[in-house]
This record gives structure tokens, C-alpha cells and sequence, in this order.
């Protein structure tokens, strides 16, 4: 009787230890939680009408609008999956600050489209359109190296860092800072500062090529400058595979130019005769 139940103590502890070491083996071995994802900016061209259209861009639930004549928006997101969508906008900069809208509509792949309705206090209440976007599957970027040409023709390098929260070229130290307000295919807009001893401002916009190489109707307005004031003009830029099919300086630049004919003016001789001979004179 005693061993009996020595053994059946000893089995029974036996048990509980494998049972413990099982329990502490698969704590041991459960995959810790994952973290959370860091959010992915998403950006999409909204357009309400024929030309009107802006660019969306958002980081998680929050984002921003921007349009081509100046208008910035706050946009949030309330909902977005396979069947519904709608986002919230207030305008807070340019001639429409003020103006508040909800958008509601649904999903095709990466299309999106419904009506929206706005209000804008003392213009109108309850104003009611339709709108679409795409978004973008693969969201372009200022590229890190651009051949540009305007007046001059230069390299740009991309720089990401502060002390500014745009991507920009150039630097304030350099004396000409250009920051990146606006990078898609339908728009893009860059704010130029000159600080050095040609000051000025201007406003570089175009749009992509379609193979996102290349700018399209690239052009300059000057907001400010000493010598001329405000003016515009078309400008080109190439990165990526093209990069090469604008000039990065004015060397480069010149290489390719056709070298220009000297002509050497000789003077002109006229004769005359006087007596039994001919006099000749250079004129």
C-alpha cells in the first residue's frame, strides 16, 4: 500500500511538472504582439466638373487638399471601405477659406465618386455636385536628381531634411530655395525663394509626363522680382531614365548648340578711271 502510493504521488507529480513545462513552453513560444503599421500617405486627384480639379493627400485619417489657384483644405476621413466613403473638407486658406463640404460616394478599384454637399457662409447653403478621383496606386515623388532649364540650366539635388517640412532643392544658404508644395502626375507646384543678390519669388507648375519622367507645360511665374517684376515663362526638366534629355548646366547646354558661321566683312572696292589708267579704292 505505501509504494503504491508513493508511486502514484510520484506519477502525479511527474504529470503536473510536464503539464507546467508545457503551459511555460508554449507562453515562451507565443509570437509577440506586432506592432502597428505606420501609416502610408495616400494620394488622390478629386475633381469636381471639367476643370476643376485638386490634389488629396492623406496620412491615415487626416489629410490635406490643395488646388492649382491656391485654396488648401482640411480633409478627414470618416469612413473608407469596399462599399462607402466619406470624408469631411474645410477650407482654410485662399478665396474659399470658410467653405465646409461632405463627401460621400463608393469605391471601383481605384476609382471613387459620388455627390457631395457644401456650404460657404454668406455665399450659398447646402450646395449639392458630384464628384470622382483617382487614386494613385503608385503615388509619385519629386525625384532625387532633376535636369532643369530655365533662364539657366542647373541640377537639382532633393532634400528632405530641416529645417524645412517640405521636400525642397537648393537651400536659404545657397541663396535659391525651391520647396516642393505639390508632386502628381495631374499637378505640380513648386514655390521658388531667391535670396542672394538677385532676390525674387516665383511659382514653378506643371504636370508629369506619362511615363513620370519628364515635366509637361512646365512654366514660371514670377511673383516678385527687382529688375522685372512678375513674369512667365516655360521652363523644362527631365529626371529618372531622361534625365539626360535636358542639359544640367550651361556648359551642357552649350555643347549641343550649333556652333555659329563667322562672317568676316571685307570692304568694299570701287575703281574708277582716271586718265589712260584705273584707280581702285577700298570704301
Amino acid at each position: 500500500m505505501t509504494r503504491t502510493y508513493s508511486l502514484g504521488i510520484s506519477v502525479s507529480v511527474v504529470l503536473a511538472i510536464l503539464a507546467l513545462a508545457t503551459v511555460s513552453h508554449g507562453q515562451t513560444s507565443a509570437p509577440a504582439p506586432s506592432k502597428p503599421k505606420t501609416a502610408v500617405p495616400v494620394t488622390m486627384t478629386e475633381c469636381e466638373g471639367t476643370n476643376n480639379c485638386a490634389t488629396w493627400t492623406f496620412l491615415g485619417a487626416q489629410g490635406n487638399g490643395q488646388w492649382p489657384s491656391g485654396e488648401v483644405a482640411n480633409l478627414s476621413v470618416e469612413r473608407y471601405d469596399v462599399n462607402s466613403v466619406v470624408i469631411r473638407r474645410a477650407d482654410s486658406t485662399g478665396a474659399s477659406a470658410g467653405l465646409t463640404a461632405v463627401y460621400t460616394g463608393t469605391r471601383h478599384d481605384d476609382r471613387v465618386g459620388g455627390d457631395y454637399t457644401s456650404s460657404w457662409p454668406g455665399h450659398w447653403n447646402s450646395k449639392s455636385g458630384n464628384w470622382y478621383a483617382t487614386v494613385e496606386r503608385n503615388p509619385a515623388g519629386p525625384p532625387g536628381v532633376m535636369h532643369i532649364c530655365l533662364a539657366n540650366c542647373q541640377t537639382w539635388t532633393l532634400d528632405k531634411g530641416p529645417p524645412f517640412n517640405k521636400p525642397h532643392y537648393g537651400s536659404a544658404a545657397s541663396g535659391v530655395l525651391i520647396t516642393v508644395d505639390s508632386w502628381t502626375r495631374e499637378s505640380v507646384v513648386m514655390n521658388r525663394t531667391d535670396s542672394g543678390s538677385v532676390p525674387g519669388t516665383a511659382i514653378l507648375t506643371g504636370k508629369l509626363s506619362s511615363d513620370g519622367n519628364s515635366m509637361v507645360n512646365g512654366n514660371i511665374a514670377w511673383t516678385w522680382h527687382p529688375c522685372c517684376g512678375t513674369g512667365s515663362g516655360p521652363f523644362t526638366a527631365a529626371w529618372g531614365p531622361a534625365i539626360n534629355t535636358v542639359p544640367g548646366s550651361n556648359a551642357e547646354r552649350d555643347r549641343g548648340r550649333p556652333q555659329q558661321p563667322v562672317v568676316i566683312l571685307r570692304p568694299a572696292v570701287v575703281c574708277v578711271p582716271w586718265f589712260f589708267s584705273v584707280v581702285c579704292a577700298a570704301q
